[in-house]
């Protein structure tokens, strides 16, 4: 639940507004104690504290530099993936134009060996959208796509087989 809140991008400023909030009291109190001044006093001479613009422009300036250089240290590649890797990834779809078909995927790997997920097919008799199958066949009623029910398992092992030869190629 509050990792929930506090990646909300409302409810984490509020809270941690609210910890600064606190901090700052905490703060005023401890001094209006150890000063032997009125909280209003101790509020007040926190408010007065007076930071010269040179000292802040030098403090961004080495926050920035920090972060850029330890951004280029520590810097991970964006992807899990080996450069072989990516570009089957990039065989993602296929078309079959005399049908009008299109077949859309995404590979990912199992100790080493491509499989896809989220197999989709698409009816591309309809002018320039292509619309979704439903029920593996096209949604639109008398289109040649609609009368003829596509396998998804089949086409899968198909999609898998081209791809597995694929990779054997590029390794």
């Amino acid at each position: 639940m509050i990792k929930k809140i506090w990646t909300d991008p409302v409810w984490s400023k509020v809270i941690s507004v609210g910890i600064v909030a606190l901090i700052t009291l905490g703060y005023t109190k401890f001094l209006s104690v150890s000063e032997g001044v009125t909280f209003k006093e101790a509020f007040d001479k926190i408010l007065e504290v007076k930071i010269p613009a040179f000292y802040v422009l030098v403090g961004i300036l080495i926050y920035w530099i920090t972060s850029w250089s330890f951004k280029k240290i520590f810097r991970k590649s964006n992807s899990i993936y080996t450069k072989q890797q990516q570009k089957l990834r990039e065989f993602n779809k296929s078309a079959d134009t005399k049908a009008g078909l299109l077949f859309k995927w995404d590979v990912f790997f199992d100790y080493q060996t491509p499989f896809i997920v989220d197999l989709t097919v698409f009816c591309t008799k309809h002018g320039q959208t292509p619309i979704r199958f439903m029920g593996d066949r096209c949604s639109v009623p008398g289109c040649d796509n609609s009368r003829q029910q596509i396998n998804t398992n089949a086409l899968k092992n198909l999609i898998e087989s081209d791809l597995i030869d694929r990779w054997e190629k590029l390794k």
